[in-house]
């Protein structure tokens, strides 16, 4: 049987010597909502294995010391891995980790990719958005909501983690929320004059709001919120 923890939420782990890509990672998959732990290299990250479960394992290939793969390795031979995928990420073309049935990751990373295939492997959705036909179970009209980013900035990062906490207080059949990769669609962002990211803009209802940065005050969003109609949850 395989060793997996017994969580609410998905618990992962990430091996990366880079801390700003660590930070990245690490910070982007919290926004998605598990639980992650990060470690510097090879040794620190087999353990965090040897102390706890995960449902899966992200870790870089080239690291000082021993490689990504090195730590897959002997995990697995310490049946520390018994039913826990691994994602392997490296700009090295010749590297193959289909032997143990870890999954190959190639640098540039595309992050939406990443996430997508983090997602799938894990069978996990996304949860924050709203209902398709622009109005709540009970009629209302619903708060449109379009947060611009840029993939690669940590900026951006933060504030679609700060808005996704903001957005836990309120009703999500009432708002529907899109975020736009302008890194991605560079021209996205011209319907609502966005000349910088993150931005979050208020459509619906009017008129329309535009709040620059990385949303660390949650009082200016909810003040913006509720000025559409919605209320927050006690």
């Amino acid at each position: 049987m395989g060793r997996r923890p017994r969580a609410e939420r998905p618990r992962l782990l990430v091996v990366d010597d880079q801390d700003d890509v660590r930070i990245l990672l690490l910070t982007a998959l919290e926004m998605e909502g598990y639980e992650v732990i990060g470690a510097r290299n090879a040794r620190d990250g087999l353990r965090c294995l040897e102390d706890h479960d995960f449902h899966l394992v992200v870790t870089d290939y080239a690291m000082p010391g021993e490689t990504g793969l090195w730590m897959l390795h002997e995990a697995a031979r310490r049946h520390l891995l018994d039913g826990t995928p691994a994602l392997v990420v490296t700009a090295h073309p010749d590297v193959r980790a289909d032997e143990q049935d870890f999954e190959v990751v190639r640098k540039p990373l595309d992050l939406d990719r990443f996430l997508a295939q983090v997602r799938s492997l894990l069978g996990t959705d996304d949860t924050h958005r709203g209902p398709a036909d622009g109005l709540a179970p009970d009629g209302s009209l619903v708060v449109e909501l379009v947060l611009y980013v840029s993939s690669a900035s940590l900026a951006s990062l933060q504030a679609q983690r700060n808005l996704k906490q903001a957005l836990r207080g309120f009703d999500r059949h009432r708002f529907r929320l899109t975020i736009c990769d302008l890194s991605r669609e560079p021209f996205a962002g011209e319907a609502d004059s966005i000349v910088v990211t993150p931005t979050l803009v208020k459509r619906f209802p009017g008129p329309r709001m535009w709040i620059i940065g990385s949303l660390e005050d949650r009082q200016v969003l909810a003040d913006v919120l509720e000025g559409a109609g919605l209320e927050e949850r006690l």
